[in-house]
């Protein structure tokens, strides 16, 4: 009876570091609703040690081109992000109408995305370093690579 005790808790300290280090890079969060013409809501929490990991899944020939167009700006969007990291939580667009709301910000290490208008409601959070993962792992892709 001890060595089930001893092997579950081994499969649970095992399954909660195995979800410490998978999440340890943060999560991307998704939340949408859909208000029209019928209502829908979708919420997705996943890793965001996934982001650079999905890359990888993109085609290559669409990845090469973003790659080219990218690495003439590569320096400045490095630079950006790294200025991000560091600065205080701020608002970087806010954009108000009548019936619509956008707001675009850093918070906590992440940046967020809120639409609100009349159809939907939509919030994106990604941590900047996940991004910033993305960023390189699409630079690094070469013409060479395409298929």
């Amino acid at each position: 009876m001890i060595l089930l005790g001893k092997i579950g808790l081994a499969l649970a300290g095992t399954a909660v570091a195995g979800m410490g280090i998978l999440f340890s890079e943060g999560t991307v969060v998704v939340n949408v609703t859909e208000r029209q013409p019928e209502s829908h809501h979708v919420y997705v929490i996943a890793p965001a040690m996934l982001v650079p990991v999905a890359v990888h899944f993109a085609p290559k020939d669409q990845l090469a081109h973003a790659s080219k167009q990218m690495r003439p700006y590569l320096s400045a969007i490095r630079a950006a992000i790294g200025q991000l990291r560091e600065c205080d939580d701020l608002t970087l667009v806010e954009v108000k109408e009548p019936g619509n709301h956008v707001l675009i910000k850093k918070g906590g290490g992440s940046l967020i995305v809120d639409v609100d208008d009349e159809g939907e409601t939509v919030h994106i959070s990604t941590p900047l370093r996940a991004i910033s993962s993305a960023i390189e792992e699409i630079a690094a892709v070469t013409p060479s690579d395409e298929s």
